[in-house]
């Protein structure tokens, strides 16, 4: 099976430390959760993670489930979610599952699609997402826009985050990341440096992710029985043009 991607301890560990501020991430938690807001009936998260929408969404009153395909992920939401409320996240393929529920609206956030490496992974995801919505539900995803002169040029070791992950311990991540345009993949290696016992820690993590256009995007939901609803180019739900940082899509069952 492709894709088989593996959350190792250490980033998820240091994950709402990294991902806490980023002003991408906080525009895009914002348009989820407005989204989540209009939406009546039951939510969908697939790729749920530590819950950085899940849980404000439910503490707003939404009746929100999810799913991630990391069981580290899962468990570093458990801790944060009241034990009367763990029937509400579990463990599962988007390319593969079954919730035994309907949902009026399924989100798919911060570029998890782009785990989806092959046309059959992305195919099935839809396919089984578009199976849980009730009729008229939408899906929503994003994916980045992808920035032609970066995807060109590889990275090495890039200072990403230089902070705390708990007061007087210091953190740093670097990036690497390499291209490959003929099957639009990027293969991301992570560093983590961290200070802990008095002593200096290294660990890394590496993952791939699928880069799409906006056509292939196109032709891809006209493949499934998904009506096409929109795709805008950032979190504003600006019209797509040549600044565009993201692509929105925005599908109908």
């Amino acid at each position: 099976m492709e894709n088989e991607y593996y959350y190792n301890e250490t980033i998820t560990r240091f994950y709402d430390t990294v991902y806490e501020n980023p002003p991408q991430l906080i525009a895009g938690m914002k348009y989820y959760l407005d989204e989540i807001n209009n939406t009546n009936g039951a939510v969908l998260e697939a790729g749920v993670g530590t819950g950085r929408i899940f849980l404000p969404a439910l503490a707003t009153g939404a009746d929100m489930y999810g799913f991630d395909y990391s069981e580290k992920m899962l468990a570093r939401l458990k801790e944060k979610l009241p034990a009367k409320e763990h029937h509400r996240v579990w463990n599962a393929d988007m390319r593969r599952f079954d919730s035994g529920m309907s949902y009026s609206l399924v989100i798919s956030p911060f570029r998890v699609f782009q785990h989806m490496l092959t046309i059959d992974d992305q195919l099935n995801a839809l396919n089984s997402i578009y199976n849980v919505l009730e009729p008229g539900g939408m899906l929503i995803f994003d994916v980045f826009y992808p920035d032609l002169k970066r995807i060109t040029h590889p990275l090495e070791n890039v200072l990403e985050f230089d902070g705390e992950y708990l007061p007087g311990h210091k953190l740093q991540r670097f990036f690497s990341v390499k291209y490959d345009n003929l099957i639009q993949q990027m293969d991301l290696n992570f560093k983590f440096i961290w200070e802990e016992g008095g002593q200096e820690k290294t660990d890394t993590f590496s993952t791939k992710l699928r880069y799409y256009f906006r056509y292939e995007l196109e032709n891809l939901i006209g493949r499934t029985n998904f009506k096409l609803e929109k795709i805008y180019g950032d979190f504003k739900r600006s019209e797509l043009n040549s600044k565009s940082s993201e692509f929105i899509v925005m599908c109908r069952k």
